[in-house]
C-alpha cells in the first residue's frame, strides 16, 4: 500500500510538473480513456508511457530494467485495451488505479 501511495504521488507530480505530455484524452475512467484512444492514439501512448516511467522511477512493481519506458508503456496500454477492458471492475475505476493494477499484473514482484 505504501509503495502504491508513493507511486501515486510520483505519478501526480510528474503530471503536474509538466514532464508528461499534454493529454487531450479523458482520463477519468478506463472506459473514457479507451474511447478517446480511438481518435488520439498519440496521447494514449504518451500517458501509458508516463505511467510506466513513473512506476519504474518509484520502484513500483518489478518492471525489467532492460524494458524501455516506451516498450513498458505499449505493454501497459495493450493490457488496458485487452484484459482490463474486458473486466467489469475496471470500467469506472480511476485510470491511475487501473494503471497500477496493470503494473502489478504485467510485472509482479516474486517474493
Amino acid at each position: 500500500m505504501r509503495a502504491r501511495l508513493l507511486s501515486a504521488v510520483v505519478f501526480a507530480a510528474a503530471l503536474a510538473g509538466g514532464t508528461a505530455p499534454a493529454v487531450a484524452t479523458d482520463t477519468s475512467s478506463l472506459s473514457a480513456f479507451l474511447a478517446g484512444c480511438s481518435t488520439d492514439t498519440k496521447s494514449c501512448h504518451s500517458f501509458a508511457e508516463q505511467g510506466a516511467s513513473s512506476a519504474k522511477s518509484a520502484n513500483y512493481g518489478c518492471i525489467p530494467a532492460s524494458l524501455s519506458a516506451e516498450e513498458a508503456g505499449n505493454q501497459l496500454l495493450d493490457w488496458m485495451k485487452g484484459p482490463a477492458s474486458a473486466d467489469p471492475k475496471y470500467k469506472t475505476m480511476s485510470l491511475e488505479d487501473v494503471m497500477w493494477d496493470g503494473v502489478d499484473a504485467l510485472w509482479p514482484c516474486h517474493k
